[in-house]
Order: structure tokens, then C-alpha cells, then sequence
């Protein structure tokens, strides 16, 4: 058997046969870039139970409260739909990672519970809500990276303190 003894050229030319089918034989994964940072995807995925846990507490309102609670509920909806499609587009899942979490402005289900016995507690809640949410929103703003989540926690922000002033009104012995 004839050897060949090993010179620098051969070494590469070696080396670079070895590249080219270890590259042949691999299944590249398809490079994508999102314009979601972990920002977006955190606000979306607390936003959105942020708003559906609260509409069960809107059927509690008392009648002085009713005309703010339909308005509230109106736009927490609208905001589901632009939400959820974000998620969509950010390729979340629709699974709630914020299930049985106790946070300031998530309206859990102990929160309801009590709110069904004694309903004076609406507003503060009401209150809570809004503030948190608005707080978030205005985070997002500040360190979310996709241009449409930006903007829809742009539009929050403002609802947000338009509906806060307007609970503050309505709420008003």
C-alpha cells in the first residue's frame, strides 16, 4: 500500500471534502428572522387574558356603571381581535401561560368570586385594570421591537386613560 505523505495542500483540499459533504448531508433549517422581540410576545401573551378574564367581571357592574361597562367591553373585544391576531402572526400558541397567576390587573377567578359576593369592589378592580394594563402597554412601547404591537399598545395606552378619567366620572357618587 502506497502512502501519501500529508502536505498543507492536500490537508485542505482534505478538509474541504469533508466540509462540502458534511454540508450536503445536512438538512439546513430555513433561516427566519421575526419582528417580535421577547418584549412583544410577552405583552401579547399577558394581554390578551389580561382582557378576557376581564369581561366576565363587566356582567357584575351596577346599573350606574352599565353604559361605561359596555363601552369597556366594546373595546377590550376589539383589542382581543388585534391581539390574538398578532399572536397569530407571532406564532404563539393560544394556550394561556398566565393560568391561576394572581397579578395586579388580571381579573382571576377568586377575584370573581368575591366580586359576585360583594360587587362594591367593581370599581377598584376597575381601576386596577386599567392602570396595569396602561403600564404594560406603555412598556411595550418603550421595548417592543415589531412596529404593529407597538402601535396597538400606543392606541391602549391612550383608551386606557380616557377610560380610567371616564370610571373616575362615572363611579362618582
Amino acid at each position: 500500500m502506497k502512502t501519501f505523505p500529508a502536505t498543507p495542500g492536500r490537508f485542505r483540499a482534505l478538509w474541504g471534502a469533508t466540509l462540502l459533504l458534511l454540508v450536503a448531508c445536512s438538512s439546513p433549517e430555513p433561516v427566519t428572522s421575526s419582528p417580535f422581540n421577547t418584549t412583544d410576545t410577552a405583552w401579547i401573551q399577558l394581554m390578551v387574558p389580561m382582557n378576557e378574564q376581564l369581561l366576565p367581571a363587566l356582567d357584575l357592574v351596577p346599573p350606574a356603571l352599565a353604559a361605561f361597562a359596555a363601552d369597556l367591553r366594546a373595546s377590550h373585544e376589539q383589542e382581543l381581535v388585534a391581539l390574538k391576531r398578532l399572536r397569530a402572526r407571532a406564532g404563539l400558541p393560544d394556550a394561556n401561560p398566565h393560568v391561576g397567576h394572581q397579578m395586579p390587573g388580571l381579573v382571576s377567578e377568586a377575584d370573581l368570586a368575591a366580586l359576585r359576593l360583594d360587587p362594591s369592589g367593581l370599581p377598584a378592580k376597575l381601576r386596577e385594570h386599567l392602570g396595569q394594563s396602561a403600564l404594560l402597554a406603555r412598556g411595550e412601547q418603550d421595548s417592543g421591537a415589531d412596529q404593529e404591537t407597538r402601535e396597538l399598545a400606543g392606541a391602549i395606552t391612550a383608551k386606557r386613560a380616557a377610560q380610567t378619567a371616564e370610571l373616575g366620572v362615572a363611579s362618582s357618587p
